[in-house]
């Protein structure tokens, strides 16, 4: 059956003769989680996307809430601790897209076993009253037990932690649903082409919807730069001033169907061969195994990964379990946006911090930070805005407000679903009527997460979701 396109309300809504209190340009977790703040706060927020939400870096994480065991490793005791504190917010106020996971390990040498064990009881000490579940020391037994796949020969045992799992892409969707329900704006496909300036000073832009080409002015009394690795971009086109700017690097992904560790529990190899820390996840069936650190040049929106990734990944992988690398049924690349004043040096020692940069005409850029910490970078940025930009002074409740009890949907598959091989014209409706998806694409890698999956199966479904679209849209 047709069905009456729900964008025309969110258009009517964006062109609306009002002033809003904050646009935020960007709909990845920064930008949406900043919406969620302002909305929830009750100031008249709008955000707009030029593409899908999550179009970009936010939907091609390694699907993690955690503190970070490589910035444990170097010190970062002050950004550990907030991410450990932010985790647990997550996993409770949004437990439909996040679950606690539980970490194995293993260790060689008699000394590292008792050197990670130490390190992982600091992990838990920072984590306080927010920790999941204590770490424990494993014996060569007990290892074989909790990763009965492991294969590397004579380990002295491990050490078990727990982190956090999550459907990055989904838990977006559910943000901008979050929005829209509490009387702010969150819509996708709407870019900012230029901002509009009065004496000096930000009082709006000029938007453009990217489906109809059609523009119009939105008036506001402040704007928030979301827009993750494109920031330094923007910023450089609207003629802000930088002093601090975004590096951008790469972490591949490759996808194996079924779960190849013989067990629910993740594997971590705390130091590869470049390194970084290694990953091999069950997720929805199949087993996630990343990540790389490739410094890159500039941003795109779908890097891919390149030949010597996926050998790395392949390398490191079959050294640590058996995987037949034709099993791979996908593989993908994020981009993470680092923050740095320096220009030169190697990505993997940047840190995740977040910046908050006011530029002289008021533009606010949140740059830099991770997944885990985008409530408190929504906190931070709402907060700089109402002592910079005269709005009135209202307290954060991101905290304790539970999204699914505040407009979101769950995701439409669990951590532990993955979606059928064929997509059911009723899913397709679902994903256009309720969760904002426009294309194919939208639905294959960001609302059922089969792109992410299985490319090939992906690819096979393309051209029916599209046909059924067009035949929804037609009125």
């Amino acid at each position: 059956m047709n069905s009456i396109d729900p964008r025309l309300q969110l258009i009517s809504k964006a062109q609306a003769d009002i002033e809003w209190d904050i646009i935020v340009i960007g709909g990845g977790a920064t930008g949406l989680a900043t919406a969620w703040d302002a909305a929830s706060r009750g100031y008249k927020v709008a955000l707009i996307e030029q593409e899908d939400f999550a179009a970009a870096t936010s939907s091609r994480s390694t699907k993690l809430v955690h503190g970070g065991v490589r910035y444990l490793q170097k010190g970062e005791l002050g950004l550990v601790k907030e991410a450990l504190h932010e985790r647990s917010l997550l996993i409770q106020n949004a437990a439909e897209f996040c679950r606690p996971q539980r970490f194995i390990l293993p260790t060689h040498l008699p000394l590292a076993h008792y050197y990670y064990r130490i390190g992982m009881a600091l992990y838990d000490i920072l984590a306080g009253k927010a920790n999941l579940q204590p770490a424990e020391l494993l014996n060569k037994a007990q290892l074989q037990e909790a990763l009965p796949n492991y294969r590397k020969p004579n380990p002295s045992g491990g050490i078990a932690y727990s982190d956090g799992q999550f459907d990055d892409a989904s838990l977006c969707v559910g943000f901008a649903q979050a929005i829209n329900s509490s009387g702010g704006l969150a819509i996708n496909y709407v870019s900012a082409k230029q901002l509009v300036r009065k004496n000096g000073k930000l009082v709006g832009l000029i938007a453009e919807d990217r489906e109809t080409s059609q523009s119009w002015e939105m008036r506001s009394k402040s704007i928030v730069n979301a827009t993750g690795i494109f920031s330094d971009l923007f910023r450089k086109a609207n003629h802000s001033e930088i002093k601090w700017s975004i590096r951008t690097s790469r972490g591949s992904h490759i996808v194996v169907p079924k779960n190849i560790l013989g067990s629910d529990n993740a594997l971590i190899i705390p130091k590869t061969s470049d390194g970084r820390v290694l990953f091999a996840i069950p997720w929805k069936q199949h087993t996630l195994i990343g990540t790389t650190d490739i410094p890159t040049e500039s941003p795109v929106l779908h890097p891919v990964p390149s030949d010597q990734e996926i050998q790395f990944l392949v390398h490191e992988a079959s050294k640590t379990f058996d995987f037949d690398p034709n099993d791979i049924s996908c593989s993908w690349s994020g981009l993470r946006p680092l923050v740095s004043r320096a220009g030169k040096g190697n990505t993997a020692a940047l840190s995740r911090k977040h910046i908050i940069d006011i530029a002289p005409d008021g533009l606010v850029s949140i740059l830099g930070g991770k997944w885990t910490t985008c409530r408190k970078m929504a906190e931070d940025t709402i907060d700089a805005i109402i002592k910079t930009h005269s709005l009135p002074d209202r307290a954060c409740r991101t905290k304790v407000l539970k999204l699914c009890e505040n407009g979101a949907s769950p995701p439409l598959f669990t951590l532990n679903e993955s979606p059928s091989l064929e997509i059911s014209s009723e899913l397709i409706e679902q994903c256009y009527t309720k969760l904002y998806a426009r294309t194919s694409d939208d639905i294959l890698a960001r609302r059922t997460r089969m792109a992410m999956l299985n490319t090939k199966t992906a690819q096979a479904q393309s051209t029916i979701i599209e046909r059924r679209l067009n035949q929804i849209k037609t009125p």
